[in-house]
């Protein structure tokens, strides 16, 4: 992937300081190309996740466009604070960035404390959303969501609910879900996907809300896919319905996704140059086509429309969190 806009912009500074040192005797300092060293995606979650899958895939289209390495760091723990605010406290030089999902408009309303401001962080392209789908164990007597809600109401706390900790996208649908139908539910965070998959698969807890990605195991009858958190039927899955289709629980619109952050110092011109970087990686067709077999939803927002999208996630996610009393220590 070649970023010839950005290279031509830089071209053009170094031309420019190059001919204003000619014939004089202290020199000008030419404009610093970016990257001049490694580049490092922080993951704030476990390796072998969604998340971490989709940063290994961009770090390998940057490295070919930066000629610099572009390296994929994991740093898992407390919801994704610590990773969040490894790279709020990094060096403003752009050389950092934090690839997140919803706990970054989600944690600041949970946690009491947070190890960083969200003001520490600002926002530089939203490259991919996954609408959450509604698995069960074979084990829970339930083949649609009605029959889901009617067994959980006559066993109260029997359902169980995995998720990859507080404030994610499966624990806040999975909350999402139990006060739109009106049932208790036992939330069990895991520290990643791996982990939550597999006692999930294992039957040790009882349900689990998550992306396509996990349509293969229904597919192979290990669970069973009841309905999916979207307003409308899925182009993948036009068979499976939607959760407000059955009518017992309204209002049930849940979908992860994933964006770029960056340390707040960093200037707006490196922002903006490295945003249109992201950007021109996630509107390349072939990678469009890896997300999608990812079980993802391409997208590429810019650094304004992504701060709206943060906004309005904040404001829908804020009520289930008061509604729901969800806090974190």
């Amino acid at each position: 992937m070649k970023f010839s806009n950005i290279r031509r912009r830089v071209a053009v500074g170094l031309a420019a300081s190059a001919a204003l040192a000619v014939g004089v005797s202290t020199p000008v300092c030419a404009q610093q190309v970016f990257p001049d060293h490694p580049v490092q995606i922080v993951v704030p979650y476990v390796p072998g996740g969604l998340t971490d899958n989709i940063a290994r895939y961009f770090a390998s289209r940057l490295k070919d466009g930066w000629n610099q390495p572009v390296v994929v760091d994991n740093k898992p723990g407390a919801s994704a604070t610590l990773g969040a605010a490894a790279v709020a406290r990094a060096p403003g030089d752009g050389h950092t960035l934090l690839l997140g999902s919803v706990g970054m408009a989600t944690n600041p309303l949970m946690f009491k404390a947070l190890p960083y401001s969200a003001a520490d962080l600002t926002p530089l392209a939203l490259v991919a959303l996954a609408p959450n789908v509604l698995y069960v164990h074979p084990s829970v007597p339930a083949s649609n969501v009605r029959e889901l809600v009617e067994w959980a109401r006559k066993n109260p706390g029997s359902l169980s609910f995995a998720s990859v900790g507080f404030g994610s996208s499966p624990h806040l649908a999975a909350e999402l879900f139990a006060s739109a139908a009106g049932i208790k539910i036992l939330h069990v965070p895991y520290k990643g996907t791996g982990a939550a998959i597999n006692d999930f698969l294992g039957g040790q807890v009882k349900a689990y809300f998550d992306t396509m990605q996990s349509m293969k195991y229904a597919q192979e009858g290990k669970i069973r896919a009841l309905a999916v958190a979207s307003e409308k039927r899925l182009a993948d899955a036009p068979d499976l319905p939607t959760v407000e289709e059955s009518g017992v629980a309204p209002g049930v619109i849940s979908s992860s996704w994933f964006g770029f952050f960056a340390p707040a110092s960093v200037p707006m011109e490196r922002r903006t140059q490295i945003a249109d970087a992201l950007l021109s990686v996630a509107r390349d067709k072939t990678v469009q086509k890896q997300l999608v077999e990812f079980g993802l939803v391409p997208v590429a927002l810019g650094p304004a429309e992504y701060q709206r999208f943060l906004q309005a996630e904040t404001a829908r996610w804020g009520a289930v969190i008061k509604a729901q009393n969800i806090t974190v220590e």
